[in-house]
């Protein structure tokens, strides 16, 4: 994962390896005749409805998704690295390319009043001794500026819950409207009442996750509340039971 070419990116410098987010978007180039899902951005293998269940839910509770990229290759093996194999330092890497999104697509996110983490347990029987996205948003503050107020703790993960990975979709929506709800609350209820929020996590498979952390931000007095990832599965509009 790098491009060197990418001499004039300003966030070059920033950690290593040298990636543009410029050329990391661009590299997900746009499909001739193909149109995307506007709450999720999939790929559409026609038109119609986005095969994601949520998107076309109407007690959704999350009203956009946006991604940096493409959850596959290089992303996929760096995020695999990063959160199983030790390789903390993409953290830095990874805050570049969500501060580089940010700024590219300034209007887009101008109207967001707080930035928030998806949150992690780390208490007794966690099953991981830190917060990956919590480090990442370190690093995003550092390297996002002053414009944006980052607040990790505004929704906190107060007991561990089932993996949701590898499980079919009705297994999924159970331990999500389960364990998943009850485990969340709202940390810093002052940062979220009547803001627009937006929550940073790595992948978005499905939103079985950000529809809990957003039921729960919007309970807490939140206005709207929207997803940023750094990437998702292209799923070429094919149904699937599994996330």
């Amino acid at each position: 994962m790098g491009f060197p070419r990418c001499q004039r990116c300003a966030l070059r410098e920033a950690a290593r390896p040298e990636v543009c987010s410029a050329c990391h978007a661009a590299s997900t180039v746009a499909v001739a005749g193909r149109s995307r899902c506007p709450v999720c951005g999939q790929l559409l293998a026609q038109a119609g409805p986005c095969p994601n269940r949520w998107c076309g839910r109407a007690d959704r509770a999350f009203s956009v998704v946006f991604s940096v990229g493409v959850y596959d290759q290089a992303l996929r093996a760096a995020l695999h690295g990063y959160k199983f194999r030790g390789e903390r330092w993409w953290a830095g890497v990874f805050a570049r390319l969500l501060a580089g999104e940010l700024l590219r697509h300034a209007t887009w996110f101008e109207e967001f009043d707080v930035i928030v983490g998806m949150p992690a347990y780390l208490g007794a029987s966690a099953r991981r001794s830190w917060d990956h996205i919590g480090v990442i948003l370190e690093q995003l503050e550092r390297q996002a500026g002053d414009g944006w107020d980052l607040n990790p703790g505004a929704v906190r993960k107060v007991a561990e819950t089932p993996r949701l990975s590898g499980r079919t979709r009705w297994e999924r929506e159970r331990i999500a409207q389960g364990p998943l709800r009850s485990a969340l609350v709202v940390g810093a209820p002052a940062a979220v009442a009547g803001a627009r929020v937006l929550v940073v996590d790595d992948v978005f498979t499905e939103g079985s996750s950000l529809q809990e952390v957003a039921r729960c931000l919007l309970a807490g007095g939140a206005q709207e509340v929207a997803g940023l990832v750094l990437g998702r599965p292209e799923w070429e509009g094919k149904r699937s039971g599994r996330g």
